[in-house]
């Protein structure tokens, strides 16, 4: 669970204005998300996804646009339903109330899932999995976007501040995630490490960072002594010349 407060409208603007805010980053995702709802094969034209912890709908209507399906953005945070619904509207996009343990959706309704860097947030991981089985039609991808305990190491902001290292190395592994998921009835599909770019330069980075501060769970709660050492350290990575690294997430199907 994050101490981010959410239901602010104030945080899901600011969230809205730090996370995934890059198009190239966009279209790298969605090429994946298209690839992977093309191979199932259980439907001619997979039609409607289920967007998890859609928070501001960015990806909700990013797999709207370029997907050409319809998709249920599913988010229990007002404030964030709230910044969707005027910053991310879209007429094949629902937004609706609900959690990953209850989805306000019939059985066997939906022909794919995202789930993009929120499966720590989930208080019941195997009831969220169950409650994916219920919903999805077999053979429907579960695409999972996220960072797993373990595999860091390309995630600079985990990298330059421990504490928010230590952190997101207690969330769900990927192995957990698994086994999790395969004894509710999913498959593990494939897994793969997807690269994108995060800021053009570490003058960007540094300016948007204490937006992000206030925005993202794993930077929320670093005390101030530990931020100016990590400003400081991405301050001397400017000085000399360096660039901001590629973020890399991993990219895990179940079906």
């Amino acid at each position: 669970m994050s101490d981010v407060r959410y239901d602010e409208i104030q945080v899901a603007n600011e969230f809205d204005q730090v996370r995934d805010r890059r198009p190239e980053c966009v279209e790298i995702w969605c090429r994946h998300i298209a690839t992977h709802l093309d191979a199932h094969t259980g439907l001619d034209r997979p039609r409607l996804v289920i967007d998890v912890g859609s928070g501001t709908g960015i990806w909700s209507e990013a797999i709207a646009v370029r997907c050409d399906v319809s998709v249920v953005g599913v988010e229990p945070s007002t404030g964030m339903r709230a910044r969707a619904a005027t910053a991310h509207r879209h007429t094949d996009v629902r937004y609706v109330g609900g959690s990953a343990e209850s989805l306000p959706l019939h059985s066997g309704s939906a022909s794919g899932a995202w789930l993009s860097t929120v499966i720590h947030q989930f208080p019941d991981l195997r009831a969220a999995a169950s409650e994916l089985r219920r919903v999805l039609v077999p053979g429907a991808p579960v695409m999972i976007r996220s960072s797993f305990p373990g595999r860091h190491d390309e995630h600079e902001h985990f990298q330059r501040f421990p504490s928010a290292l230590a952190l997101a190395s207690s969330w769900p592994r990927l192995g957990e995630v698994i086994t999790v998921f395969e004894e509710t009835g999913f498959s593990c599909d494939s897994l793969e490490r997807v690269r994108e770019p995060t800021f053009d330069t570490y003058d960007e980075f540094l300016e948007l960072l204490p937006t992000m501060r206030r925005s993202d769970t794993a930077l929320i709660g670093i005390d101030d002594e530990e931020w100016a050492r990590g400003i400081a350290e991405i301050g001397q990575a400017r000085d000399r010349k360096e660039r901001p690294w590629l973020l890399g997430l991993d990219l895990l199907v179940l079906r």
